[in-house]
């Protein structure tokens, strides 16, 4: 193992050992504090957000790194380890690699001269949380430096491509009512939950459409992930509710979308939008994510997913995913990183900065 390869794989490892579910991030936040090299002053300092940077240097452009600390809970992968080539654990690919690998960066930049590029890092928190709880609206009214940025890199995990864009995410209650009655004289009910299963049926069989945006494939997929009805066992319900999620792709407005899921809703039934995050404007031809293509040799993917490029293209801000760390690997038990991976994300964006 190279001297940069046990470095980077250690750091993830001692990011990985410091648990820090969302809500519960205070440890690893303020060793991530301590970590940022005193030359990187912090333009913006909240509770859950923190971006760092050099003084500005005209005429150079301003490269963002990003990366969230929070993880979902641990599977009983905590602590990690080192083995068979890669950081097993807790966060491991979402995102403690990418954050080890900005982190480093930024470590090494305070040793060395400026390079073509200003470089600024953006760390934050309750990224696995509902949109509410994001920190990143308050950071855009109150970060000059954000709102400068020519292009924010997020290290997602994206199995080492560029993935670009990403897709919008609504959710709805659609609620279907009846009448309540003894189950043993349903003739005198109407069964809510009879009307759901009939009502949802044509969402179900809805197929997957595929939009081209910026040269990429984005599938547009709409699920019923949560239904609910029914008081007891003898009692015909009255009330059934399912939620449906739309994950839209980046040629639907928000406005769009909301009207083609009320297309959806079954007669006789009640259809709510309750959140909506938009997509991301793909960004595949800018001359600086054209330069971050040609420093790793990197290949373009849709980012069949949400997220928070979308807080920066909304913002009119160039962003794209690039970060160690395959995809497959995020949220799960066995979760881990690649070192190699950790490696090459690090030596691409390092000559991407510098070079």
């Amino acid at each position: 193992m190279t001297a940069l390869a046990q470095r980077l794989a250690e750091r993830t490892l001692e990011l990985v050992d410091i648990p820090s579910e969302s809500l519960h991030e205070e440890a690893v936040r303020a060793h991530l504090l301590s970590l940022v090299p005193s030359v990187f002053e912090a333009e913006y300092a909240a509770e859950d957000a923190f971006v760092f940077a050099r003084p500005r240097r005209p005429g150079a452009p301003l490269v963002l790194l990003v990366g969230h600390y929070d993880t979902v809970p641990a599977q009983d992968n905590l602590p990690g380890r080192i083995a068979n080539g890669a950081v097993h654990g807790c966060g491991a690919t979402d995102m403690k690699g990418g954050v080890a690998v900005a982190l480093e960066i930024v470590r090494d930049l305070a040793f060395v001269d400026p390079g073509p590029f200003d470089v600024a890092l953006l760390l934050f928190g309750k990224e696995e949380l509902p949109p509410q709880f994001s920190p990143l609206p308050h950071l855009f009214e109150h970060s000059t430096l954000a709102a400068q940025a020519d292009l924010a890199i997020l290290l997602e995990p994206t199995n080492l491509t560029l993935q670009a864009g990403c897709l919008g995410n609504m959710n709805a209650r659609i609620t279907f009512s009846g009448v309540s009655g003894h189950s043993a004289r349903p003739w005198t009910a109407e069964n809510a939950i009879e009307k759901a299963v009939s009502g949802l049926a044509p969402i179900a069989a809805l197929e997957r459409r595929e939009a081209i945006v910026g040269g990429l494939p984005f599938y547009e997929v709409a699920s019923i992930t949560q239904i609910e009805g029914g008081i007891a066992s003898n009692v015909i319900p009255d009330s059934a509710v399912a939620t449906l999620n739309f994950r839209y792709a980046p040629d639907r407005t928000p406005e769009s979308a909301a009207e083609y899921l009320r297309s959806l809703n079954p007669d006789g039934a009640q259809l709510e939008i309750t959140s909506d995050s938009p997509p991301a404007t793909v960004v595949t031809d800018t001359p600086l994510v054209l330069a971050l293509r040609d420093a790793g040799h990197l290949t373009f993917e849709p980012k069949q997913a949400w997220t928070n490029v979308a807080d920066f293209t909304t913002r009119g801000i160039d962003a794209i995913n690039f970060g160690p760390g395959a995809t497959r690997y995020a949220h799960r038990r066995d979760e881990l990183v690649e070192i190699d991976a950790l490696v090459a994300a690090y030596e691409t964006l390092a000559r991407f900065l510098t070079e």
